[in-house]
C-alpha cells in the first residue's frame, strides 16, 4: 500500500492543493484514510480507481468539455470571412 498525501495527491493529478480540497468538500475524491483529524492519506490504488471510474468515451466530433469541433481539416477553425 502506497500512502499519497494531499500535498503528493495534488502533484499525481496536477492539481492544486486547494481543488484538492474542493473535491474533499464535496465528496467527489477518491477514498482516504483519515489518521488524525487533521492528517488523511489516499491509497495509491483508490486514486488510481476513481480517476479509472471517470474516464469517458468520447462521442464521435466532440472535442473533450463536450463542445462540438468546428468545421473543416482536422478540427481548425474556418478561415476568416
Amino acid at each position: 500500500m502506497y500512502l499519497m498525501s494531499v500535498e503528493e495527491l495534488a502533484e499525481y493529478l496536477g492539481e492544486s492543493r486547494r481543488t484538492i480540497y474542493r473535491y474533499l468538500q464535496s465528496g467527489d475524491c477518491p477514498r482516504y484514510i483519515r489518521l488524525t483529524a487533521r492528517n488523511i492519506k489516499f491509497d495509491k490504488r483508490d486514486v488510481d480507481a476513481w480517476l479509472e471510474a471517470r474516464k469517458v468515451e468520447p462521442l464521435a466530433g466532440q472535442a473533450p468539455g463536450g463542445r462540438r469541433r468546428p468545421p473543416g481539416k482536422g478540427g481548425a477553425l474556418p478561415p476568416a470571412q
